[in-house]
């Protein structure tokens, strides 16, 4: 069967392969060839010699490559919400602030414990024997005093200064973290700190594809950029599609949805653009059955794959295993990652972006507004490529 790949139509070698390859052949080849040069695309000689032998062809926007390709894996395609944040209290009282931060304290502790096999004490427990412990806690203060760092670290039964003699890097409030420290009467003295962070591992792989487009900016894109977007999602052999914040425009989008890919499975979070209320954003209401709206931050499995979803994101954030300030109070804190993602997904920054970190995918295909790039990743082979359309 045929299928598609983009290519440069300028590319020299492969006119010079398809001048030697269709000399060798009968005049039908040729005027193939010639057709579809006419119009811009180009074919590899599998392709021609399937072309010849059934007589048809499907050929779609401007510089393509048309190959036949290759059997794939047959696919499934199962999907899961792992974590979607819909409630949104009205009013707040004392208590909901106390159950907020115990939720983040202790889910944040069975990481750090699960992770690291330590003996933790607790805070109301250090006593003046001068001997090693670790401990984990709340960062509640943060300052300097005779050259040295004064930390204030916190846990349900108690408060003490951590005293270190060097810098504490990307230490925040409201961090929770470990320390290694040697114990004093009402202090200790810090000698490490210990992030959650995320454990090293090997690239979990599955079956099918996924499409993680750019910010749309439906507000004010050009709205041919947009167009074009959309109308190669719409050929591609994709199941599941990605917008990850910033559309600009829900009716918009929905109506573009609804247009261009009424077969396949739209994720879509909100950004800064789109969000009604505070960070965690609840999801965006849409009437359009293929819409998947969830919230920003959410949590999706496919086919056994873990993708994370966060407009705002850096790699900072798996090692603190916590996605930024909360700027609202929930039931409990939703901004602790507690399940390791195998793909992260984001789009704050205009630019694209693909890293690893501890073999987790981190994609950020950037905003309409700078370019016209999506990201396709392949869960067979966790290989992620830009493509620019």
């Amino acid at each position: 069967r045929l299928g598609s790949h983009i290519a440069n139509k300028e590319s020299s070698i492969l006119f010079i392969y398809l001048y030697c390859y269709k000399r060798k052949r009968g005049s039908m080849k040729e005027d193939i060839v010639q057709q579809f040069l006419k119009k811009g695309k180009l074919l590899t000689p599998e392709a021609l010699d399937e072309i010849a032998k059934e007589g048809v062809a499907s050929v779609i926007g401007e510089g393509v490559v048309v190959t036949k390709r290759k059997p794939q894996p047959e696919t499934k395609n199962e999907i899961k919400i792992l974590k979607n944040v819909t409630n949104t209290p009205s009013e707040i009282s004392a208590s909901d602030f106390s159950r907020f931060y115990k939720s983040k304290y202790e889910k944040m502790k069975n990481i750090i414990a699960g992770r690291l096999q330590k003996d933790f004490v607790s805070l109301n427990k250090i006593d003046n024997y001068r001997e090693e412990v670790y401990a984990i806690g709340i960062v509640r203060d943060i300052r300097e005093k005779d050259g040295k760092i004064i930390m204030e670290l916190e846990d349900p039964t108690a408060s003490i200064p951590v005293v270190f003699e060097g810098s504490i890097d990307d230490v925040e409030l409201d961090d929770v973290i470990a320390v290694r420290a040697v114990s004093a009467k009402n202090m200790m003295f810090g000698k490490q700190i210990i992030f959650p962070d995320v454990p090293l591992r090997q690239p979990k792989t599955s079956t099918g594809r996924i499409c993680v487009a750019p910010g749309l900016h439906l507000d004010e894109a050009p709205r041919q950029d947009v167009e074009r977007i959309f109308t190669w999602i719409e050929n591609q052999n994709i199941d599941n599609i990605f917008f990850v914040g910033d559309l600009g425009d829900a009716t918009e989008f929905e109506a573009l949805v609804r247009k261009y890919c009424n077969n396949k499975n739209v994720f879509v979070i909100p950004g800064e653009k789109d969000a009604r209320n505070p960070y965690p954003s609840p999801p965006i209401k849409f009437s359009y059955a293929r819409i998947i709206s969830l919230s920003n931050p959410s949590m999706v499995e496919i086919n056994g794959i873990k993708i994370l979803l966060a407009h705002n994101f850096n790699p900072t954030m798996l090692k603190k295993r916590y996605l930024g300030k909360a700027k609202r109070i929930t039931e409990e804190d939703n901004l602790v990652v507690e399940e390791v993602p195998d793909i992260v997904l984001f789009n704050h920054s205009p630019n694209t972006q693909i890293v690893n970190y501890k073999s987790i995918t981190l994609a950020n295909p950037g905003s309409v507004m700078a370019n016209t790039n999506v990201i396709v990743i392949d869960f067979l082979t966790r290989e992620a490529e830009q493509i620019t359309i």
